[in-house]
């Protein structure tokens, strides 16, 4: 954790470090598949490694978004990533964040793009995702934060450009209690801590 504040709760996670990334029964990574085919199918966690970027990631109290600050290992700054989600739930372990698939890139020489329209477009109304009224509350979410790029306001102002973790954070491994589902757990937050 880098801070925890009134702007947000901001997370470092370092290239390289583990993950678990959805795989179907051979092996084979899903994230290629529409997340439709793949909630169809059978698939499980695989331990993998977060790559390419260093990342810097602040979510906002009560905001439906994430911003992540990218750079490649070589220090160069890639570029900002708006994760359009729900609002983070916090509890002991850690965040849960529902993610709503469309994403804003935004470039350093102020370039931009939408990420996942269709993919957002085809999830619309259906009922595992969201109905008409949410994707309109989504991609204004997004638009707000576009205007806020294209203004070069917060977050995109040059503010985290020049963060450095702490060389003694290293790689981030996956804690122990990493598959405790949220509203599940009735372990202290002592537990979390070991």
């Amino acid at each position: 954790m880098v801070s925890d504040d009134e702007q947000g709760l901001a997370l470092w996670i370092e290239a390289g470090s583990q993950v678990m990334r959805r795989v179907d029964g051979t092996g084979q990574p899903t994230r290629q598949l529409s997340l439709l085919k793949s909630l169809r199918m059978t698939t499980m966690l695989s331990p993998g490694t977060w790559q390419p970027f260093r990342t810097l990631m602040l979510m906002p109290p009560g905001a439906a978004h994430c911003v992540w600050w990218s750079w490649r290992p070589d220090g160069t700054f890639e570029g900002w990533y708006v994760n359009l989600e729900r609002p983070v739930t916090r509890w002991a372990g850690g965040v849960d964040v529902y993610d709503q698939e469309l994403d804003l890139l935004v470039y350093p020489d102020g370039r931009w793009s939408w990420k996942d329209e269709d993919a957002f477009a085809e999830y619309t109304g259906h009922p595992a995702f969201w109905d008409e009224a949410e994707a309109a509350e989504v991609r204004d979410e997004g638009e707000r934060l576009l205007a806020l790029a294209r203004a070069g306001a917060a977050p995109f102002d040059g503010r985290w450009m020049d963060f450095q973790p702490d060389p003694a954070w290293g790689l981030t491994s996956m804690p122990h209690w990493w598959e405790l589902p949220a509203d599940a757990t009735h372990w202290s937050p002592e537990y979390f801590r070991q």
